[in-house]
């Protein structure tokens, strides 16, 4: 690799030409329609590799949890200079620009299961295989017959109570915190701020065995989005009743898009209610 014609380093506004001449393969990047926002945003950044003038590859990461928690994304190469190494060059500053943040104790990245390249480049930046999930959003609600019915669950509504409760379910099935859609975390309080728990839903059963957390997101759509933490969703009297009222009282959402791990998955006994994903890997290590 000819160091002495590359270059890294933070994009900035004036480089947008440069990232819409990429040839990524990516038809239609939701990169390139917010990149005005990543360039203003106090915890975004967004990385790029030139090779004299011509940006090549990018990758840049996002802070959550009270910035102590940074996931990496948005990573892209042009089509032409793959294979290269370029990429594992770039996501080795990227990665070595997040260890020198005095907030951040961990750093992650998430990608399909079946992308073994971005695998392979994720662990060669040091980061380890976490959780696999299966992302499924509910959206025939006529289809889904075989869950235990039940009464609707009591909601929880004050936020400190809210918080109490969450912060007991730290060993749980699910194996982390699905902070957003797409978006799980080591499980951590550092995520339950106040604006947090009060724009979210919380539903406890009768007997205070389980609770579900419910918070509208948008990732292109917008979703209910679903955090429960374990694995026996279609043995809970009231559980679905109590999501789809969610999706009811929100008629904006396209559906509810629900968290399972790898166990919950197989237990689900039929498929026809959802809109399936492939499975997701989280990568991660702790700083």
């Amino acid at each position: 690799m000819e160091k002495q014609l590359l270059q890294v380093r933070q994009l900035t506004p004036e480089d947008l030409p440069a990232l819409e001449r990429m040839k990524t393969g990516i038809k239609d990047d939701y990169v390139i329609h917010i990149f005005d926002r990543l360039m203003e945003s106090p915890t975004q950044k967004l990385f790029g590799l030139f090779k004299q003038k011509q940006l090549i590859s990018i990758a840049g990461y996002s802070l959550f949890g009270q910035c102590q928690f940074a996931m990496i994304g948005r990573l892209r190469s042009d089509l032409r200079y793959r294979a290269q190494g370029y990429a594992t060059e770039l996501l080795a500053h990227v990665t070595d620009h997040i260890k020198k943040l005095n907030t951040v104790k961990w750093m992650g990245a998430n990608t399909h299961v079946h992308n073994l390249s971005a695998r392979r480049l994720l662990e060669k930046a040091g980061l380890d295989p976490w959780k696999v999930t299966h992302y499924l959003t509910l959206i025939n609600q006529q289809a889904l017959t075989q869950h235990t019915p039940g009464s609707l669950w009591e909601e929880v509504t004050d936020t400190q109570k809210k918080r109490e409760i969450l912060s007991n379910l730290n060993n749980n099935e699910l194996g982390l915190f699905p902070y957003e859609c797409y978006y799980p975390f080591p499980y951590d309080e550092a995520f339950f701020t106040n604006q947090y728990l009060a724009d979210a839903h919380l539903y406890m059963n009768s007997s205070h065995s389980r609770v579900v957390l419910i918070k509208n997101d948008q990732k292109k759509h917008d979703y209910s989005h679903v955090k429960y933490f374990w694995n026996d969703h279609y043995e809970q009297p009231g559980f679905f009743e109590t999501v789809l009222q969610h999706w009811h009282q929100n008629p904006q959402n396209t559906g509810c898009w629900i968290d399972f791990s790898d166990q919950g998955f197989r237990n689900i006994p039929d498929l026809t209610p959802y809109d399936v994903q492939k499975p997701w890997m989280l990568y991660g290590s702790w700083t």
